[in-house]
């Protein structure tokens, strides 16, 4: 862990399983109802869907810029992000359609890709330094 830039995509993995965790506890409690209702009222509003779409594409992006990283560990971890993202862009995006009494095992799904996500790709990172 001497190259700070390491450190820094390490915290920031710790702070992915932190937000999938939170996702994932608001989901299994039953608390996303005030989430989903403040947030966005209606999934199908243009907002949510471009959000959704954006965020499908940053992951994309994420995932065809892997091909740049000149080490193999950083590859991998690079297209580990950009897949969780074009995932969970995905899951927003089926949000819109899906019945409500799935929201919750959705938020679930989004959260543990999050949660996936940050401990592979910290365990990647720090055992390739």
């Amino acid at each position: 862990m001497a190259n700070p830039d390491r450190l820094f995509r390490v915290i920031n993995e710790i702070v992915f399983v932190l937000l999938g965790g939170f996702l994932v506890l608001f989901a299994l409690t039953g608390r996303y109802l005030f989430f989903l209702l403040s947030l966005v009222s209606n999934p199908r509003r243009f907002f949510w869907l471009v959000l959704s779409v954006v965020v499908i594409l940053w992951g994309v992006r994420a995932w065809r810029q892997s091909r740049r990283t000149a080490r193999r560990g950083d590859r991998v971890v690079t297209k580990i992000e950009g897949g969780s993202l074009a995932s969970t862009g995905m899951i927003m995006l089926l949000l819109a359609w899906a019945p409500f009494q799935w929201a919750g095992w959705l938020l679930v799904a989004a959260g543990s890709i999050f949660v996936l996500r940050g401990l592979v790709s910290a365990a990647i990172m720090a055992g390739s330094s």
